[in-house]
């Protein structure tokens, strides 16, 4: 396909991690209604691939190796010598004000370079913003794109689109357990703060389990193994575990099979609601709610949790929606 040279070209750079690379997804739907024919590329962290491809609105990703090919100024430098895209960037927005990312946007030519304001890299950047008036962080990324609208951006939820019926691991899931009501469990993320205690989701699978539902067990890393192993060694066994064992696609697919999610503050909560599942989002950190928790309005099959931590009210939220879905 021949290149069309009057298609602006936006570049995403967000080198932070799964669920900051999901909530980025409102500024790209912005961009999308404000330049239905752009072309949207996301530069993302190796480990975060699928968390931008299957975004909706993302056209293009390409990924940055920081830990081996792209590692240090010279890795940037090799990255930027190497894209595509060089010189061709009508915008680059660069996330959470990532210096290395600035740095990259400048080393890539981009004519517009926005982000937060940030001392020591304002002098690579074209635009730095400050964004006052908005809470939600996906709300605050979609506000960057009013450097170039001169309006306040739409808010719009994020989306993140899956195919189950396109996936084995999804599909053999699906045959084996046809005959039962699944809710996908996430207790354990990337602050040790925010995880659920052990009483509480052995509570919350041995009450489902007793009311004839399955546990699927979502997790990442070692210490989601290491919480699973513990919650078999107090002898709580009715659970699929299924921690390390999906990619971010995957367990997107697997999440179309849960009735309903239960998930702590981390990527897994975002992916829930990004994807329509209804989600059930428990916040040991009250203080995150408005940055991070989704928002009624946006995402109605959502219950948010900031206070009363026991396992009988998480059920009884998950119930309420349940229900709620179920009358619909």
């Amino acid at each position: 396909m021949l290149e069309d040279k009057n298609q602006k070209i936006f570049f995403i750079i967000n080198l932070s991690y799964f669920g900051d690379v999901l909530v980025t997804n409102a500024l790209c739907r912005n961009i999308k209604n404000n330049y239905p024919d752009s072309k949207i590329v996301y530069v993302v962290n190796e480990p975060f691939y699928e968390a931008a491809k299957y975004q909706e609105g993302v056209d293009d990703v390409l990924v940055i190796d920081k830990r081996g090919e792209h590692k240090g100024l010279w890795g940037l430098i090799k990255f930027a010598y190497n894209c595509p895209y060089r010189s061709k960037i009508y915008a680059a927005f660069i996330i959470y004000g990532n210096d290395r990312g600035i740095l990259l946007s400048w080393l890539l030519r981009a004519k517009r370079r926005i982000s937060g304001f940030r001392f020591f890299s304002r002098l690579f950047l074209t635009d730095a913003v400050e964004n006052k008036i908005y809470f939600s962080m996906q709300d605050i990324n979609a506000s960057y794109i009013k450097v170039l609208t001169k309006k306040e951006p739409d808010i719009v939820p994020i989306k993140y689109l899956t195919n189950p019926e396109s996936d084995a691991l999804t599909q053999e899931l699906a045959q084996k357990y046809k005959n039962k009501d699944i809710i996908g469990l996430c207790t354990v993320g990337k602050h040790i703060e925010n995880y659920m205690p052990v009483e509480t989701a052995i509570e919350i699978i041995n009450k489902l389990s007793a009311d004839n539902k399955l546990v699927f067990y979502f997790g990442a890393g070692d210490d989601s193994r290491k919480y699973a192993d513990k919650l078999r060694k107090e002898g709580c066994k009715d659970f699929v575990d299924l921690s390390n064992k999906t990619t971010i696609y995957q367990l997107a697919n697997i999440m179309q099979l849960c009735k309903a999610i239960v998930s702590i503050d981390t990527g897994t909560l975002h992916l829930a609601y990004a994807t329509g599942i209804p989600l059930v989002g428990v916040f040991y950190r009250p203080n995150q709610v408005k940055k991070w928790a989704p928002r009624k309005e946006l995402y109605p099959n959502t219950e948010v949790i900031d206070c009363n931590y026991t396992a009988q009210n998480i059920l009884d939220r998950m119930q309420k929606l349940l229900n709620n879905s179920f009358s619909n």
